[in-house]
């Protein structure tokens, strides 16, 4: 059941990040994350409100939520930079680190222990994804030289350590008011906490990235915010059956979906590196599946 929620939230996280990049071609990166973000919380919100039931929101939840959602729009902020400043193929390996780091904090903090054969799955996943990342012709070390002398890169790596952080206390705030609910806070949250820097945006800036062309970016956010809902309701659900270390594992398929979209229809470069990857990535979560 989980492995199917799963890969449900690998596959709309990779259609969040394809409709992304369409809206943010026609409206600025912050605006367009805000407006996509409302919209998702809104729709799960709906959703909640019509198949389910609000439970308490005790203290303890709005605790967790507190401390969820400066990591979260730090991951976004961080990513936004990291791709406006660097190559896709020197970010994208660096977020394979990703799943070894939560499965590294879910035995730490959440006393979760992972099976050995999951573990090696976990290890083609994160290597998988690095070489998904790769350009072809390029070093395989590129990635890693790039730390000294790229701020792309560094700012991969502070989102990497953000979004480690949050997939980490997803798992609490689940266990205290439940996935739908927790799906609903932080996505409603986490938005409107980013929509604060609107105001320092148009007084640093004189703008916030309105859009020229109201009509097509509107319906990219609209597309972007449905594709997010998804993606949060299969992720958090996915987390109340198994570990943070599997649940993120298999949904960094996320990576190897878009790359895989964006060399067979969008026509962009493939190579050895990223069929390694994706034989890689594979084995790995078929390993997660059967041992996990």
């Amino acid at each position: 059941m989980w492995i199917a929620l799963a890969l449900l939230a690998a596959i709309f996280s990779a259609l969040t990040t394809l409709m992304l990049k369409q809206s943010v071609a026609e409206g600025g990166a912050v605006l367009s994350t805000v407006a996509f973000r409302v919209i998702a919380g809104l729709l799960l919100a709906l959703a909640l409100t019509l198949v389910g039931t609000w439970p308490p929101m005790p203290a303890s939840f709005w605790r967790t939520l507190g401390f969820v959602i400066p990591p979260e729009i730090g991951g976004m902020l961080c990513l936004t930079l990291a791709l406006r400043t660097g190559d896709v193929s020197v970010v994208q390996p660096i977020m394979g680190l990703i799943p070894l780091l939560v499965m590294a904090g879910g035995v730490l903090f959440l006393h979760e222990v992972p099976s050995a054969l999951a573990v090696a799955g976990i290890l083609f996943v994160a290597v998988g994804l690095y070489f998904v990342g790769l350009r072809p012709g390029e070093s395989l070390l590129e990635p890693i030289r790039s730390l000294a002398t790229s701020r792309a890169s560094w700012y991969a790596v502070t989102a990497t350590l953000f979004w480690t952080v949050t997939s980490l206390l997803h798992k609490i705030g689940i266990a205290i008011v439940g996935p739908m609910t927790w799906a609903v806070a932080l996505t409603l949250g986490s938005g409107l906490g980013l929509a604060l820097a609107l105001p320092l945006m148009a007084w640093k800036n004189g703008s916030i990235g309105a859009p020229q062309r109201v009509v097509p970016w509107t319906r990219f956010v609209a597309l972007t915010g449905v594709a997010y809902a998804v993606q949060q309701v299969g992720l958090q659900n996915a987390l109340v059956h198994a570990q943070a270390g599997y649940v993120i594992a298999v949904a960094s398929m996320s990576i190897l979906i878009a790359t895989a979209v964006g060399v067979l229809v969008l026509r962009e470069e493939g190579g050895v590196h990223r069929i390694t990857g994706a034989v890689l990535v594979s084995g790995g979560v078929g390993l997660i599946a059967l041992f996990g």
